[in-house]
């Protein structure tokens, strides 16, 4: 009974593993397919931010622009922020169109949506290689599959909209098309904005908040940067340099951290024979709860002839040797960005702190 109670619960985490998997690719890939539908399909045109509307915190720009065909339109972006650095009156854009509506556009450039994206699809890749090497695929994993499965179909039974309540197309058309409507009245220069005492403290708090994170942030990118290298060059001998051995798990070594909250992480140590017939053992870099390995099981180990004590790692295949120095030099450039856009807007904040100059709209 015992052995049922915990192979329901490496199921249950199992499983909850594959969804969070599933999330993960699921909406890295609508990120990483919307933006390069954008990118391969939108005509590119030059716009004049004549504005913004503001809701709450939140502001979006309006941008006047001539299409392609010479008709000038007035169109709203689809992305809004809370930041006012970058949206001045009368400030000249790229702007990609939507093929489909003139009054939808967004600005050109930039690779944050894109490295968000990818960035989601190698965790989805990550927790899914956790998913099948941490936890034996059994009858259990199934038949939590499939509670799970009827349980978020019952959820989402009762959170859909009724058949007879859901809009029709044409209504679907019709609202948005009124959320894509510009009121002029709405449409006010961010100038007239910054020039109220409430939004000069904004500023001038960003800044501070800027001012403070930005060291931290940089000194985060400046450590995963030194990390990633780090394995990269490691994983790069390896790959190109290293020899290849048939090894056998011999035991596990459990490990705790002080932020483990009493947790184990059990390690596979691993022996195997190199070339000079030399018998070697080492710890696995990658551990888990519950283990990945157990005693007995073969393994492929990739090693360097002249340090093979210190320098082996399991050979799990070139996508999963390089996971994790390339997921650490990814966050090293999300933190680089993040970085930059923080003294930018440290930058922006003194200067919003000299007193505006309003500009009229229409």
């Amino acid at each position: 009974m015992f052995g049922y109670f915990v192979g329901g619960f490496q199921a249950f985490d199992q499983v909850g593993l594959f969804i969070g998997a599933l999330m993960c690719f699921g909406i890295g890939g609508l990120i990483l397919g919307n933006s390069l539908y954008w990118r391969l399909h939108a005509p590119r045109v030059a716009g004049t931010i004549v504005g913004v509307i503001a809701r709450g915190d939140m502001y979006t720009p309006v941008y006047r622009y001539t299409s392609p065909d010479g008709q000038t339109h007035q169109a709203k972006s689809n992305v809004s922020s809370s930041s006012m650095r970058g949206k001045e009156t009368g400030r000249v854009v790229q702007l990609m169109i939507s093929p489909h509506n003139p009054s939808e556009v967004q600005a050109a450039g930039g690779w944050l949506f894109d490295a968000i994206g990818a960035l989601l699809a190698a965790t989805g890749a990550l927790l899914a290689y956790i998913a099948l090497t941490a936890y034996p695929v059994t009858w259990m994993t199934w038949l939590m599959a499939g509670a799970m499965i009827v349980y978020l179909a019952e959820r989402g039974r009762r959170i859909l909209v009724p058949k007879g309540q859901r809009p029709s197309l044409a209504a679907w058309r019709q609202r948005r098309a009124a959320e894509a409507a510009i009121d002029p009245a709405a449409v006010t220069p961010i100038e007239t904005l910054l020039a109220s005492p409430e939004a000069q403290a904004k500023v001038q708090a960003q800044a501070r908040s800027s001012r403070a994170a930005a060291p931290l942030v940089a000194a985060f990118a400046v450590l995963l940067l030194a990390v990633g290298i780090h394995q990269a060059r490691d994983v790069a001998r390896l790959e190109s340099s290293g020899l290849r051995a048939q090894g056998d798990v011999v035991r596990l070594k459990a490990e705790s951290s002080s932020d483990s909250n009493g947790k184990y992480t059990y390690h596979a140590i691993i022996r195997f024979r190199t070339d000079k017939d030399v018998t070697v053992e080492f710890k696995d870099r990658v551990g888990s709860n519950p283990p990945g390995y157990r005693p007995g099981d073969r393994v492929t180990v990739l090693y360097n002839a002249d340090d093979p004590r210190g320098d082996a790692i399991v050979d799990r295949g070139p996508f999963w040797n390089w996971a994790i120095p390339g997921l650490l030099l990814v966050a090293a450039a999300l933190l680089g960005g993040l970085f930059a856009f923080l003294i930018a807007s440290r930058r922006s904040g003194a200067a919003g702190t000299t007193t505006p100059v309003a500009a009229n709209s229409h």
